[in-house]
């Protein structure tokens, strides 16, 4: 394992987090499942073009299939709760809610994949983790709630993190077991067509866009394809051990979408924001002098 993978992760974040804040602007317009049907759609199309560089699929056994199958879905569930919790939300409060999916992402890793990790990386990892969770929380919004209820979007974004987690565990093992290509086309295409399938049963709006709206998109699922690249380079580059260290990094998006919503939304960082995002700086830091 190498500092190129956390490198790589960052640049996942940097992707990821870019096409959140962009998903806040694009849900207002069209609405939260147009956004997810067409990033998801785009973003496919954007990312099968790398599977030239890593090779055609291996030979798909029907395991292989059902893994790619819960990808596809959980995937499709992922990005549906997250833009409908950023459209609901303050974004910076759904959007690090969302990307607390490496704590799920770790566990998976460990208890179902077998993976090990030093207790040096876990202890950076849980710096990062705690970072996350801090810049999560919002508690001016929480004791203004009824009850303590938690604010809007944040149990869509709770429930999207375990999805994205499912999603990636699934994704990281499709990738080292059947290849680039198919995972990625299921996780993204796949994904996307299943939206556009129960849409009209669900009276859902899945009817095409153009104008800046589909500037956006089109943005967003260059981001997406560029972030599913790093993604899948890293674990190439390495082996799925990887994953969790990978998986928490691409957590770390929260600190550009916060970032930008700050800087164009003015949004405005609280303290225990401040803390969160040092930990997580601190932890990158740390990650890379472990893995160099």
């Amino acid at each position: 394992m190498t500092s190129l993978v956390v490198l790589l992760g960052v640049a996942v974040a940097f992707c990821f987090g870019t096409s959140d804040f962009l998903s806040k602007l694009l849900a207002g317009e069209v609405g939260s499942y147009r956004t997810t049907v067409y990033t998801l759609a785009l973003s496919g199309l954007f990312v099968a073009v790398p599977s030239l560089v890593f090779g055609l699929p291996s030979a798909v056994t029907l395991p292989s299939l059902v893994v790619l199958a819960g990808a596809a879905v959980s995937t499709y569930l992922a990005f549906l709760l997250m833009y409908r919790g950023y459209q609901r939300g303050n974004l910076s409060v759904v959007s690090p809610t969302v990307n607390s999916f490496p704590v799920f992402s770790v566990l998976f890793a460990i208890l179902f994949l077998g993976v090990r990790i030093s207790d040096a990386v876990l202890l950076a990892l849980a710096g990062v983790i705690a970072g996350i969770i801090l810049v999560s929380t919002d508690p001016h919004s929480l004791r203004g709630s009824a009850g303590g209820a938690l604010t809007p979007g944040v149990p869509e974004a709770v429930v999207a993190a375990l999805f994205f987690a499912v999603g990636f565990t699934l994704l990281g093992y499709a990738d080292t077991t059947v290849g680039y290509f198919l995972p990625v086309v299921c996780a993204r295409l796949g994904a996307a067509s299943i939206g556009f399938m129960v849409g009209p049963p669900l009276k859902q709006d899945v009817t095409p866009f153009g104008g800046n709206a589909l500037r956006r998109v089109l943005t967003m699922g260059m981001l997406e394809a560029g972030g599913l690249f790093c993604f899948n380079l890293a674990l190439r580059s390495a082996n799925i051990g990887a994953l969790p260290i990978l998986t928490t990094l691409a957590g770390m998006g929260v600190v550009f979408t916060v970032g930008f919503a700050a800087v164009f939304l003015g949004d405005r960082a609280r303290p225990s924001h401040a803390v969160g995002i040092a930990l997580l700086v601190a932890g990158v830091a740390t990650l890379l002098y472990l893995t160099a």
